[in-house]
């Protein structure tokens, strides 16, 4: 029998090859199962699936050598897993190189990549000279192991030791075969060679600042002496001293300073590669609106002194966020010739580095590349106040915050901040092969600035996010250009959503408007009414609603690897810093583990199950329109969804 003329079977039917729930087995079953999804996503319209996960929560690969963070370079087995289940993206964090002691991606470096991405198991292969084997990653490794739950958790401490570790073994090596005439290091060495010239512009100078954030224990500059915060732009005036202290930190650190570059340049080696190797899996880097304290002392002239970017609302009693993010400054964007200055041209380059072993890219709170808050620190003062739940909180008094949107300040003098996506961001990406329609748009919280509207929505067109977790599938559909998502990176997975009561008031996620929404055909009462008691039954049930309900809405979706994988456990929380934020991670068994949720029926997503709901309401929407009962039509669409049932109870099944 085919799979497409299969009627409605049950999970008994069919038969059992896994110790976990039934994955479809590798080959023609593998194939059919995917094409099921593909033709369930093409009836929806859905053009792009991204699957949510930074690269420190990629699992390590089993029977390898795991060094307590994950990267997304050779990560074959996640991405053939999501291949698999649909997904044809996975959405990335920020790519830069982390602050000391700070584990959030989005106060990383502009320029520097993230050595805790580099997959040392490469190393060890000709294309790297072998300068790693087997013995030496046992000195900056661990055996992966199973967790005992459905996740890991990075342990960042442990990560930037044995990358250290294992990056002075392989730099050590390297010196060693090239020593030795080693064709391959020779090789190597020769690109390592390019790889320098290309970056002098600031490789130099953050290997200097490497070596005093180690030296001093942090990367915060505001707690280094003046002079060393002031160490690059004095050496770039010319100040001799400065130069004298610079070149002393060189030549008394030469090992660290050299074992910092060859670094640099095997992640972004790694990065170019992997870029190449996913075929038509895109890799979406994030934008992130930042930069790290190292950008801020190499490029303090780019910056405009005195603010820092914010954002009017959510912070504590909704009073502002204060980022102590640092704000090009606008009156350096442009020169008088229509070229860019050098605050234009940090933009290009931080987009350009973004894009950097990836296909395509988030930008991360959109608004501050038109019209972004600002406020001066000098200014800011606390104040208290009890909560709804009587405890007291201490927030920014807005009162006497001097502070405002970049339009209100006077600031920018020929408004050139409202040129830099038409400017500099769009053709950036033109250049670079992306298409700004296809980006994803963080605009999330930018309605209430007309500057921001006029410029992002009316004059460029550009598509935005709708954030499901706070509306209806029914408004996303008006806006389906939008990328669409119920939780990402800084929310809490849906199961959380649901059981801490964050959602009850929504009226997207209650009973009446999810069955009336994927039960809309009027000759279906009776299935509307039995849909909404499933769902009124069963946390679960509220939430594949909620899931059918975003599947059936959007061109373009995001689900995070928390939903997917039914993690009960949040990757960040905003606003918070420490314990357990950015940890959260995929444990090394996490296909066995997904397939075990969905036996018993947990937290998974059971993609075919969601998508079932979908083309039904779809479907029935589709009928409604057009005035047509459902017996006359439904030939068209039963195969499909006899299929995608199919697969539902394939997946439910139990040893």
């Amino acid at each position: 029998m085919k799979i497409n003329e299969v009627v409605r079977i049950t999970s008994n039917s069919i038969g059992r090859n896994t110790s976990f729930g039934r994955a479809p087995k590798k080959g023609k079953e593998e194939q059919e199962y995917t094409r099921t999804i593909q033709d369930a996503l093409d009836y929806l319209g859905i053009q792009n699936r991204a699957l949510i996960i930074h690269g420190t929560s990629f699992p390590a690969q089993q029977g390898s050598w795991d060094t307590n963070v994950g990267s997304p370079f050779g990560a074959d087995e996640l991405v053939e897993f999501a291949k698999v289940h649909g997904f044809n993206a996975i959405q990335l964090g920020p790519n830069g190189k982390l602050n000391r002691g700070d584990t959030s991606p989005y106060t990383s470096s502009v320029f520097e990549k993230n050595p805790l991405f580099i997959n040392a198991a490469k190393l060890a292969t000709d294309e790297y000279a072998s300068i790693l084997s087997a013995d030496d990653l046992k000195e900056g490794a661990t055996k992966t192991r199973k967790t005992g739950k459905n996740y890991a958790e990075t342990n960042f401490k442990n990560a930037d030791n044995n990358i250290y570790n294992l990056m002075g073994i392989a730099y050590d090596n390297f010196v060693q075969k090239l020593d030795d005439g080693d064709k391959n290091a020779q090789r190597l060495n020769r690109e390592y060679t390019r790889f320098q010239k290309e970056n002098s512009a600031w490789l130099d100078y953050y290997a200097v600042l490497d070596v005093l954030g180690e030296q001093y224990s942090t990367d915060y500059y505001p707690h280094w002496n003046k002079a060393d915060q002031d160490l690059i732009q004095n050496v770039k005036k010319g100040n001799s001293k400065a130069i004298a202290r610079f070149n002393e930190i060189q030549d008394e650190n030469a090992q660290e300073i050299e074992q910092y570059k060859f670094t640099q340049f095997i992640i972004d080696k790694q990065a170019k590669a992997d870029n190449l190797s996913r075929g038509d899996f895109v890799y979406i880097s994030d934008l992130e609106v930042g930069a790290s304290s190292f950008d801020e002392i190499v490029f303090k002239d780019v910056f405009l002194p005195d603010y820092k970017i914010g954002c009017k609302y959510g912070g504590p009693m909704n009073a502002p966020q204060l980022w102590g993010i640092a704000v090009p400054d606008p009156n350096k964007l442009f020169n008088h010739d229509g070229s860019l200055g050098p605050s234009g041209q940090f933009i290009k380059a931080k987009l350009q580095n973004a894009l950097s072993g990836a296909q395509s890219i988030r930008i991360d709170h959109a608004m501050g590349l038109v019209n972004p808050y600002l406020y001066k620190p000098s200014t800011v003062q606390y104040a208290k106040k009890a909560d709804a739940k009587g405890n007291m909180v201490e927030y920014p008094d807005r009162e006497k915050l001097s502070a405002g949107y970049l339009s209100e300040l006077g600031i920018d003098k020929h408004n050139s901040y409202q040129q830099v996506l038409s400017r500099i961001i769009l053709p950036t990406m033109r250049e670079m092969g992306v298409n700004p329609k296809d980006v994803i748009w963080e605009d999330l919280g930018s309605d209430e600035t007309g500057v921001f509207n006029q410029i992002f929505r009316k004059q460029l067109g550009l598509p935005g996010i709708s954030g499901m977790i706070w509306t209806k599938g029914t408004d996303a559909q008006k806006k389906r250009d939008n990328w669409a998502y119920i939780g990402c990176h800084d929310n809490k997975p849906g199961r959380q959503l649901i059981a801490d009561g964050d959602i009850d008031k929504r009226e997207g996620w209650k009973s009446e408007y999810l069955a009336s929404a994927l039960r809309c055909d009027p000759y279906k009462a009776e299935e509307r009414e039995a849909l909404k008691k499933k769902i009124e039954s069963s946390p679960k049930e509220q939430w594949k609603a909620k899931l059918a309900d975003l599947f059936r809405s959007t061109k373009h979706i995001q689900v995070s690897f928390m939903d997917f994988f039914g993690i009960n456990k949040a990757y960040n929380t905003p606003g918070t810093s420490g314990g357990s934020n950015w940890t959260l991670r995929l444990n090394p068994d996490f296909k066995d583990t997904y397939y075990k949720s969905l036996e018993n029926d947990d937290w998974a997503i059971n993609m075919p199950e969601v998508l079932e709901t979908a083309v039904q309401a779809k479907f029935d929407e589709d009928v409604s329109k057009n005035y047509k009962p459902y017996w006359e039509t439904k030939a068209q669409i039963d195969p499909l969804l006899n299929r995608l049932n199919h697969w539902s109870n394939v997946l439910k099944e139990k040893e």
